[in-house]
């Protein structure tokens, strides 16, 4: 049986310390592009096991029935029933894809416009931490007026996204979201504040291969920066997510001693958040000296 420093916490009650060190050592091992295909498959999994229940419960259900079923039990936000009716009458057959081959499909509208930006969230975290199946795609893009009637041109018609929305984002600094009416999956695009950490983030920010045959790339924050924005969220949920802590004991298991931990402890002192990467650490089987 594998020892665990003190404090160590599993990722799930339901299973024992050796059988996740084990896990985790396995884990480790695989590249980035072997994350990027689990986190596919999974997520991908997930989302057939939905329509196929969805068709189960409505057999009679027509393919405009079926996307609008389809888009309110996954994109889970709070739209308007005038958007999951608009988007339902998307005229093409609904074609599931996966967060990273979504991510991919932004990234490179973004790169023919010249916009700076990063993959972060739950995509970032599963691929430097713990793979899992994630609802949707978050992007920081450095987005300015000049680009907008552009970036409408090459977002529609294939996704659905409120032009009104996009300007208000940039102006004000916050984010907007786009459907894609093919899958219908959800990108969250944030548009970058000029704080401190958001800059610093985006700054290191960095170009990472993810799919081979052709090589395709994403870019992602460092695995410092993923932990530091996953507990600035987890701390803006009054601590309750679990979800997002999780994924920040999952990269810190991951990365381990690969991480910048000078880097780490110097801004969660500047965000207010010592005491969640002190905790985080002890329960990754971390020491850390503040």
């Amino acid at each position: 049986m594998l020892s665990a420093p003190v404090g160590y916490k599993t990722q799930s009650i339901d299973t024992s310390i050796d059988a996740e060190m084990y896990l985790f050592s396995r884990l480790k091992a695989l590249t980035l592009i072997k994350k990027a295909e689990k986190v596919s498959i999974w997520t991908k999994g997930c989302l057939e096991l939905c329509l196929i229940g969805l068709q189960q419960r409505h057999p009679n259900a027509n393919s405009w029935k079926l996307r609008y079923e389809f888009a309110k039990a996954t994109l889970k936000s709070n739209f308007s029933d005038l958007v999951y009716q608009n988007i339902s009458e998307y005229a093409q057959p609904l074609m599931l894809t996966d967060p990273i081959s979504l991510a991919l499909d932004i990234a490179t509208i973004f790169n023919n416009l010249d916009i700076p930006y990063l993959v972060g969230g739950s995509v970032a975290s599963t691929l430097m931490g713990e793979p899992r199946a994630t609802e949707d795609v978050d992007i920081v893009a450095d987005l300015e007026i000049g680009k907008l009637i552009p970036l409408m041109q090459a977002l529609q018609p294939r996704f659905y996204v409120s032009e009104d929305a996009v300007r208000d984002a940039i102006r004000l600094k916050r984010s907007f979201n786009l459907i894609d009416n093919d899958s219908l999956g959800k990108i969250d695009v944030f548009v970058l504040k000029d704080n401190p950490f958001p800059q610093i983030e985006f700054q290191r920010r960095r170009s990472q291969l993810v799919r081979q045959n052709p090589d395709q790339m994403l870019v992602l924050p460092t695995p410092e920066d993923i932990i530091l924005q996953k507990l600035v969220w987890y701390r803006m949920t009054k601590n309750e997510s679990q979800r997002q802590w999780r994924d920040v004991l999952g990269v810190l298991k991951i990365q381990g001693d690969r991480l910048d931990f000078g880097y780490l402890q110097k801004w969660a002192g500047e965000l207010s958040l010592s005491d969640l990467l002190e905790t985080a650490c002890t329960e990754s089987g971390i020491e850390l000296f503040f």
